[in-house]
Parts: C-alpha cells; sequence; structure tokens
C-alpha cells in the first residue's frame, strides 16, 4: 500500500515540476496527505476562469466556508489578504474571490519589496482559490493549533518536527528553550514509549495529550503518534538518501493542524521538492585499525632541519615506535633520524599501514594518486589545510574524493584518508604521536588511565583540552579535520565495544552528508556495550555555523536538529565546553563509582556555601534531593563536632555546615559518617581552605601546614574517597594559593571542581547520565 501512496505522490510532483514549480499548491498538499492516510477537511479547488456550480457545493457541510487564494507566488495568504471566511452560498464566495483577486496584488507588492513583482503579474499567477469547509475544531486556547513539519537535513535525512502551531509558533520559538518549544524526531520508526518521551519535553503535549486534573487527554496520544508515523513514511519515501525514487521532499509541513472530531485536521500546508540526490559514500572502514595501530609507517615532507615532518618523526619516534619500521621518501638522503629513506612513493619496499602526508595542499593529490597506483598504503594522514576551507579550493577535495572512490570500484589497494586539515594522531596502542607540536610546547597528558578515546575535528580544540586536562591520558587522541574521507561516524564505528576504550569525546562542528545516521548507529552499539559518550557540538549560531565554515571545511547542520537526534540516541549533548570537560573528567575520575539514586549529601564549613549549593539542585539535565540524615549519622557527627564546641553552635542537618573551626580530624569524620549514611547516595563537600583550623597549604617557609601528611584535611578525603562506592566530588573555593591542594587531591583521583555551583551542577548532571 505506501509503495503504491508513493507512485501517485510521485505522480503529483511531476505535474507540478511539469508546470515549473519546485513546490505544491495547497490542493496538491492536500492531496498528498490524504494519499498516506490524513483526513483533510471537504474541498473545492476553483480553476481560475472556471464557473461555481452551485451544486458542487453540496459535498461542503458546513455554514460557512474558507476560501484562499491559490497561487505560486503567495505562500502566506493571510498576511496579503488571501483567505476569508464567508456563508456557503455561491453569491457569497464569487464576491468574496472577485474582491479577493482585486487585493491581493496590491497587497503583495507592497509587503514583498525585494522582488519588485506587479500587482498585475500578482493578479496573473492565480491559479484559482480553494474554497474549504470551516472546520469546528477543539478551542482551547494555547496548543489548539498544532505544526507538523517534515525537512530534509544533509547529515540526518529526513527529521519530523512537531510543536506549538498556528500564531504560538513565533512565541514559542522565542519564550521556550530548545526541546520545550519544538520536538525533533528521525523519520526512522520509534517504539511510541521512546516518542511519547520525547514529545513530553514541549510545552504543548502536556495540555494536549495528557490528563489534567482529572480531565481525559483532548486528544488520543495515539493520533498524534500516528500522525507524525505518517510524515516519517512520507520523508522515507521521498528521502535525500533513496536513491530508488526520483524526487526528494525538502520540505513539508502543516500548520495548523487541529482536533475536530477525535482527529487530526491539516487547515493549511505547504510542500518544497528537488531531484536532489546524495548517494552515500562506501569506505573500507575496517581499514582504521591499520592507521590507529599500524606496524609500519611511512611519510613525506621530512626535511633533515627541523620541519613539521621532522617534528612528527621525533614525536613517533619517542612514543616508542621502532625506526626500523618507518620510511621516508626522501630523494637523495640514506637515513634520517636513524629511518630509512627512499626516493619515490613507488620505491616504498612494502605497503605500509600508515602513511602520513605534511607536505602543502598541493601535493595532497599527486602523493595520493601514486599511493593508490602502486597500492603502497592502507591509511593516511593528511596534515596539509587549503583543500575546501578557503573559497575556490572546494575542487581538490573533490577530486580527492573522485580519486578514491574509482580506484575503491576498480578493486585496488586505496587507504583510508584521515583529514586534511588535521593535527594528526596519538594512538597509544600505535605506539605513535603524529600531532606536529613538539613536547615542549605541550606536555602530553600523563597519569589517570581512564579509557578515554578523544575524536575532534578540530586539532586545536583537542590540544586546548589536553592542556587543560593534564592528568586524564587517552588511549586515541584523534583529529579528524575536514573528513575528507573518514568520518566522525566511521571513528565511532570502529571504537564501538573495544575494551580499551570506556568514554568517547566528541567535538563536531559539521557532518559529511549521511553521516549523522551512521554517527547515531554507531552511538546505539556504543550504548550498549556500556561506553559514554560525550558530545560538544558548535556552529549552533549563524556566526558559529560560518567560522565553522572556513575552518574546516565542512558545513555545519542545523543544530537543534543535531543536538536532538544525538541526545536522543543516548549521547551526552552539552551545552558549554566547561561541561563538556567536566563531563569527561567526571566519568573518568568517577568510573569505579556506583549511582544508586540521586539523594546527595552536602557539606561545607561555610553557611554561603550551604545556600548556593542547595540553589543548585534542580536544573535542566538531572534533580538532586537532599537526602535525610538518620538518628545515628546525626549521633556521629555530633560526637565528631564535640570537641571543638561546634555541636552547641550548630545544628545537624543536609546542608552540614561545620564552620570555619572544624579542624582537620573533625572535617575528616564528619565526611567520614556522610559518606556512610545509607540515605546518602553521592556528595558533595566543599571546602574553604583559608581558615586556619585545617591544613590546607604544603609545607612552606613561616607556617607549619602540610596537606601531605596522613592526618592532613586531604589525608582524609583521599581515604573517604578510596574508601566508598559512591560520587564524592570534592570543591575548593578559593584562589591559586590552594592549587597544590587541588593537584594533590586530583593525582589520587577526586574530582575537584572550584566553584561550589559548578560541583553541584557537575553532579546534579553526573547522576541523571548514570541512571540512564
Amino acid at each position: 500500500m505506501e509503495k503504491n501512496n508513493a507512485v501517485r505522490a510521485r505522480r503529483i510532483l511531476e505535474k507540478a515540476e511539469r508546470e515549473g514549480r519546485n513546490f505544491l499548491l495547497e490542493p496538491e498538499v492536500y492531496a498528498l496527505l490524504r494519499l498516506f492516510g490524513f483526513k483533510v477537511p471537504s474541498h473545492i479547488f476553483l480553476k481560475s476562469g472556471e464557473k461555481l456550480k452551485a451544486d458542487s457545493l453540496k459535498r461542503i457541510k458546513s455554514k460557512e466556508v474558507v476560501v484562499k487564494v491559490v497561487s505560486p507566488l503567495i505562500q502566506h495568504k493571510s498576511d496579503v489578504g488571501g483567505v476569508v471566511l464567508v456563508k456557503n452560498s455561491r453569491r457569497e464566495i464569487e464576491l468574496a474571490m472577485k474582491e479577493m483577486k482585486k487585493r491581493v496584488g496590491t497587497a503583495f507588492t507592497r509587503l514583498d519589496k525585494r522582488h519588485k513583482i506587479s500587482p498585475a503579474e500578482v493578479e496573473e499567477s492565480i491559479r484559482g482559490f480553494l474554497i474549504v469547509e470551516r472546520v469546528n475544531y477543539l478551542q482551547v486556547g494555547f496548543g489548539s493549533e498544532i505544526l507538523l513539519g517534515l525537512r530534509t537535513s544533509n547529515d540526518f535525512g529526513p527529521v519530523v518536527t512537531f510543536g506549538g502551531g498556528g500564531l504560538d509558533v513565533e512565541y514559542l520559538n522565542t519564550h521556550f528553550k530548545a526541546g520545550h518549544n519544538l520536538a525533533i524526531l528521525p523519520s526512522s520508526p520509534l517504539p511510541a514509549a521512546v516518542m511519547k518521551a520525547i514529545l513530553a519535553r514541549t510545552a504543548i503535549y502536556g495540555k494536549i495529550a495528557e490528563e489534567f486534573r482529572g480531565q481525559k487527554p483532548l486528544l488520543p496520544p495515539e493520533k498524534l503518534l500516528e500522525a507524525i508515523k505518517i510524515f516519517q513514511t512520507i520523508g522515507q519515501s521521498f528521502s535525500l538518501f533513496n536513491q530508488k525514487e526520483t524526487y526528494t521532499i525538502e520540505e513539508l509541513e502543516t500548520n495548523p493542524l487541529v482536533m475536530a472530531d477525535d482527529n487530526l485536521l491539516p487547515l493549511d500546508g505547504l510542500c518544497r521538492f528537488s531531484r536532489r540526490k546524495i548517494e552515500l559514500a562506501v569506505r573500507p572502514a575496517e581499514q582504521i585499525n591499520k592507521l590507529l595501530e599500524p606496524q609500519t609507517i611511512a611519510m613525506i615532507g621530512v626535511s633533515e632541519k627541523m620541519n613539521t615532518g621532522h617534528i612528527i618523526l621525533n614525536n613517533i619516534l619517542k612514543n616508542g615506535f621502532p625506526a626500523e619500521n618507518i620510511y621516508v621518501v626522501k630523494p637523495g638522503v640514506q637515513t634520517i633520524e636513524g629511518c630509512r629513506c627512499v626516493p619515490t612513493v613507488a620505491e616504498l619496499p612494502v605497503t605500509v599501514d600508515l602513511f602520513i602526508h605534511s607536505l602543502g595542499a598541493e601535493q595532497v593529490y599527486p602523493v595520493m594518486k601514486d599511493l593508490v597506483e602502486h597500492e603502497k598504503a592502507y591509511s593516511v594522514i593528511v596534515i596539509a589545510g587549503g583543500l575546501g576551507e578557503k573559497a575556490g579550493t572546494e575542487g581538490l577535495e573533490a577530486s580527492l574524493r573522485n580519486l578514491l572512490k574509482q580506484k575503491r570500484q576498480e578493486g585496488k589497494i586505496v587507504p583510508v584518508v584521515n583529514g586534511g586539515n588535521c593535527l594528526g594522531v596519538i594512538s597509544r596502542p600505535g605506539k605513535y604521536d603524529s600531532i606536529f607540536i613538539p613536547d615542549y610546547k605541550l606536555k602530553r597528558p600523563h597519569g589517570v588511565k581512564a579509557g578515554l578515546a578523544m575524536v575532534s575535528q578540530s586539532g586545536a580544540f583537542m590540544l586546548s583540552r589536553m592542556s587543560n586536562e593534564g592528568r586524564l591520558e587517552p588511549v586515541y587522541s584523534i583529529s579528524i579535520g575536514n573528513q575528507l574521507d573518514l568520518t566522525a561516524g566511521d571513528y565511532l564505528q570502529y571504537l564501538q565495544g573495544r575494551p580499551e576504550v570506556k568514554i568517547i569525546a566528541l567535538y563536531l562542528e559539521g557532518l559529511q552528508p549521511g553521516d549523522g545516521l551512521n554517527l547515531l548507529d554507531a552511538a546505539k552499539k556504543c550504548l550498549a556495550a556500556g561506553q559514554k559518550i560525550v558530545v560538544y557540538k558548535a556552529g549552533r549560531s549563524p556566526e558559529g555555523r560560518k567560522a565553522t565554515s572556513s575552518h574546516t571545511a565542512s558545513v555545519a547542520g542545523d543544530y537543534a536538529v543535531s543536538s536532538s537526534l544525538l541526545a536522543q540516541a543516548g549521547m551526552i549533548v552539552t551545552e558549554t565546553v566547561e561541561e563538556f570537560e567536566s563531563l569527561i573528567k567526571g566519568l573518568a575520575y568517577l568510573a569505579d563509582k556506583k549511582v544508586n539514586g540521586n539523594r546527595v549529601g552536602l557539606m561545607t564549613n561555610a553557611g554561603f556555601e550551604s545556600v548556593i549549593m542547595a540553589d543548585n539542585l534542580r536544573g535542566e539535565n538531572g534533580e538532586l534531593v537532599l537526602a535525610e540524615f538518620s538518628g545515628e549519622t546525626v549521633r556521629k557527627i555530633n560526637q565528631a563536632l564535640a570537641p571543638a564546641g561546634i555541636d552547641r553552635l550548630q545544628d545537624v542537618h543536609n546542608p552540614l555546615d561545620v564552620t570555619p573551626m572544624a579542624d582537620d580530624a573533625t572535617f575528616g569524620a564528619c565526611v567520614e559518617a556522610l559518606l556512610e549514611e545509607k540515605n546518602v547516595d553521592c556528595a558533595v563537600v566543599s571546602i574553604v581552605p583559608v581558615t586556619a583550623a585545617l591544613q590546607t597549604l604544603p609545607p612552606g617557609e613561616g607556617q607549619v601546614e602540610n596537606i601531605y601528611a596522613e592526618n592532613s584535611l586531604a589525608g582524609y578525603l583521599i581515604r573517604a574517597f578510596e574508601k566508598t562506592d559512591k560520587p564524592l566530588i570534592v570543591n575548593i573555593d578559593a584562589g591559586e594559593l590552594y592549587d597544590p591542594l587541588a593537584a594533590y587531591l586530583e593525582d589520587h583521583g577526586l574530582p575537584v571542581f572550584r566553584r561550589c555551583d559548578r560541583a553541584v551542577s557537575f553532579l546534579r548532571r553526573f547522576v541523571a547520565v548514570q541512571k540512564g
């Protein structure tokens, strides 16, 4: 049935195309929607010059009708007086059409200054009039009218949108946060429970499709799901990636969609289409193993003096890759840094696992051509920029893609390519570092081996994160640049289920066409394997999208679509770089801790922090609740506070304020009691370290404190963290004088923040993520 519907729908599109249009007129939109299962209002389409027959009005039962002008020029009919409500009589309708024909041309010309179309031209464009029954739909104020749409994304293909319609659209988009104004769903089917959960976040769903104060839903949720499934079916039938179908529906929208007799009826609609198609690239992504864990490496662009290529070679050797397995393409030289040199690519003695190209952009194509003609590499890293990010260079990238595609079709050994415009790759399993930054300028992260893999479209972003968090030692750090060949989705497919990778950090600017689908598929596999994926998606503003284009030559997809679909696939989509960094850090440091609930214990030695931490228990991305202390915990804490007399000054409650009078032992005993409380699932311990009662400084002249002593605050915190299986966050609210304390705690695996609100916000999101 669906196939027959698609055939009939194609005929509607063909007819419009023959008339020189890439959009449907409103009666044609009605016809298309009816084919796929929508009920539409009773209507008559009266072509220009055609006489209205009184008998034809009998099919419209309403006492009043809506008369609409039908013109390819007029998209917003109400703005030009192209919609009127009149009595259902031949005389009234004919008079309305006559007057409408006169006024819409002048109104259109007055509003549309850009096209300079005369009133006569507008009048001539009128194809006819649509006479539609007046639908008596459910009027409930806000939420009476719904928007249901379909749009094509180059990244993800067709996506469906749902939200408030009519005049509510602009208000919702302006005043509501993303996700509350509009729901975005993929065109692929989703379980009903998942769809309802996505729709339930919108401002109007609860009003129309859920019980409210004992009242039944205004609209059975199943009716809404049916309507969305129809749009998903249309999207799949006329997808950008469906090569069997001639047309792509670029946009389909019904606004408003209204509730009448337990049905959803479209009152207005638009549809744009094209013949645009994208063929999804096929890459031998299994060769990524050769790129990330090579046994042999070849390079080109290495000078005898220090240059970019020579820095990369030194970094590779420093990471333990054997010099005897490295070849340098360099005529007239026998060896460089103990590595054998050969005059040309053709004279490489073996087909190497990895070839690193560090010459300029103009040399990329000829070298790549040699590599594929002579079958000399399984993978290539292209460092050079200028392959598409600058106007006029787009052809270089296209030529390279065509070369790879052609040779793969011929069955040759063709390398997978990382880059161009990339900073390189660090692979601990592969024992190499191909980043062209010397180690004296960037100390490579070392310390906590947390199973982190970072895949970043920007090499500089990747390096900044590595510099900021020098204790987290990634398994892989992959700068993918322009994604000339290998994409973010390809790397995610490779990393899924690998036991050495527990956390995947993604920085994305733009996706290659169709790679969004690849990314979503890989994400679901990663999550099924127990891996966490943290994403920062840049390019959310018009200015940001322009910047990403100039930076990596990838067109950034629509942020709302990307963030919604990535989150639905289970990825942790972050709003800020700070949140991105803190979640990676927290997931790494707290990898062995268990999240059994969201009951939090808060502790500090400063009253203001108790208030601020409590103020941050709830947020957009989760909620914490204050745990209730048992009588035994209250007794333990009072016992700990008694020696300093604090028990006479403060009642014990959550948040717990131990005051600046608490010394190291008192503070430590209270932390231990807090973590032993069965009602506490997680904890934030915040320290204002300036009090003289605590040892919060390293040994130094003029003072006797020692943060490294076993009986210091740090000693107590480290032992408490190692003993408990609950997530424990530490906050140190003070300046650089206390950096050694923060560093010492983090060296022992404790996640440390420097503002109490950020510490609580992180824990709130962390708990929500871990609970799923």
